[in-house]
């Protein structure tokens, strides 16, 4: 009698045809694994970054639109960049990867700036001042059906009481008047930039973000009004300056009464008041209801001329979930009991709320995104590397997000890769420099997780250098 051999079960069988080409596949995937990604996590946002350059700039050519391919020209920059960097340090970390990969990027879309029209907006302010004492027309009443070759013939969009002061600066040789006015508003973007915490290093690479460099570059009032912006926690009337030029900025106010600032916004109310009576004494009445005209003229013109919406989120979805979206972010930015940080999130409801938005108004946001951690604000600053466009709502998206999640968010370490060094929020130590009023109980300087506020200096040495 014969025995017949027993059958294996089928599912041994098959879990050993498993393991035998797992153990085939392993070396495979450790030689096409990328080992410091399996190592740390943070090498996502420079491999990120990459892919996000490449996608943007996939059709650009440099340094316009008459030049060669911007993909492989920045891609040798950053290469070489990481090389030197690595030869001359020994190792890469992911930050300063990242690093190198935004900066490359920012260097290279601000030499794609200076190609296009130099000085158009400050031109379009002296153009409006130098009208107005001719007794010229000023405000724009036609709508504009075809962009002007000559860019700095836009529409002025400016109510009248600034009038005066664009006049007299437009009494001198435009090369003096763009001279006082660049020199005006870099000295007025680094004392804002320093009031907000960042030492004088900081304020040099600073100088080489797109927002900045294309302010300047085109001569935006945004970026003088920044400083007005970043000194109101000293001085919390001087946000009242900034609605006289831009209308949407007056977001920011909304500071003064929920912090109850009601002496402040008094004062703001009467400086504000004062200038515009005090400018009917030398503007004719008329001119205001010229300016509601301009105004209505231009939003016409933006229906016509898609590009006057610059890249805010009403040219790209409908008014009302526009207005919906605005009204959700200013709701959340007033939603903190942190002082500071509500107004650093109000500058992030003014950019989601403008009408029409420049890459110069992204300027306010600065200070919640030096809130994110060094990673995010990194993904964040990279972002905004290259030229404007939707793709930047999400350096913003990733600010909102990290109001509710508090591993995004700074904490007080000293960090050398961040902007604020060893401050975790913007504005460090500003209660224990110039208290602006007594604390009130249960009102905190910040949200939860600022260890700032429990830190007993207040501020870092390098974060007020």
């Amino acid at each position: 009698m014969t025995t017949r051999p027993l059958r294996r079960p089928a599912r041994v069988d098959a879990g050993r045809r498993v393991s035998a080409l797992a153990n085939r596949l392993a070396p495979l995937v450790d030689r096409a694994r990328i080992g410091p990604l399996a190592d740390d996590g943070r090498w996502i946002v420079p491999f990120g970054l990459v892919a996000y350059v490449l996608g943007t700039t996939w059709s650009w050519e440099f340094p316009d639109y008459h030049g060669i391919p911007f993909p492989p020209v920045w891609l040798a920059l950053a290469c070489t960049a990481l090389i030197a960097w690595r030869v001359r340090r020994g190792s890469i970390d992911p930050i300063a990867a990242a690093a190198i990969v935004g900066l490359t990027a920012m260097a290279m879309t601000d030499v794609a700036s200076i190609w296009t029209q130099g000085l158009r907006d400050i031109e379009i302010y002296l153009k409006a001042g130098h009208r107005w004492l001719e007794g010229a027309p000023v405000y724009m009443q036609i709508p504009l059906a075809t962009a002007p070759a000559d860019l700095s013939n836009y529409p002025f969009l400016y109510p009248p009481v600034t009038l005066p002061f664009f006049a007299a600066l437009s009494v001198l040789p435009l090369p003096v008047a763009a001279i006082v006015w660049f020199a005006l508003s870099v000295g007025a973007l680094l004392a804002g930039l320093r009031w907000v915490g960042l030492n004088w290093r900081w304020c040099l690479v600073l100088l080489a973000w797109p927002p900045i460099v294309q302010g300047l570059w085109v001569g935006n009032v945004a970026v003088p009004l920044f400083v007005f912006f970043a000194v109101a926690p000293w001085i919390p009337a001087a946000l009242a300056i900034g609605p006289i030029f831009k209308i949407y900025s007056g977001l920011a106010d909304l500071w003064l009464l929920r912090r109850e600032h009601w002496r402040d916004l008094a004062l703001a109310i009467l400086v504000v008041g004062a200038v515009t009576a005090a400018s009917f004494l030398v503007v004719d009445a008329r001119l205001w209801t010229e300016w509601f005209g301009g105004l209505g003229a231009y939003q016409v013109s933006q229906r016509l001329l898609p590009n006057l919406y610059g890249f805010g989120l009403a040219r790209y979805i409908a008014f009302g979930l526009f207005v919906a979206i605005a009204a959700v972010v200013i709701v959340l930015a007033l939603r903190t009991r942190g002082r500071r940080e509500q107004l650093a999130r109000l500058g992030v409801a003014t950019v989601a709320a403008s009408p029409s938005l420049f890459s110069h108004g992204f300027l306010v946001a600065l200070p919640a995104m030096f809130r994110l951690d060094t990673a995010w604000f990194w993904l964040a600053f990279g972002i905004t590397a290259c030229a404007p466009g939707p793709a930047w709502f999400a350096a913003l998206a990733i600010v909102v997000v990290s109001w509710y999640v508090p591993a995004m968010r700074k904490r007080f370490v000293r960090d050398p890769w961040h902007p604020l060094g060893s401050a975790a929020a913007a504005w460090p130590g500003a209660l224990q420099r110039a208290p602006l009023r007594r604390p009130v109980a249960g009102d905190r300087d910040g949200v939860a997780g600022n260890e700032i506020d429990r830190h007993p200096r207040g501020t870092a040495p390098e974060a007020t250098s």
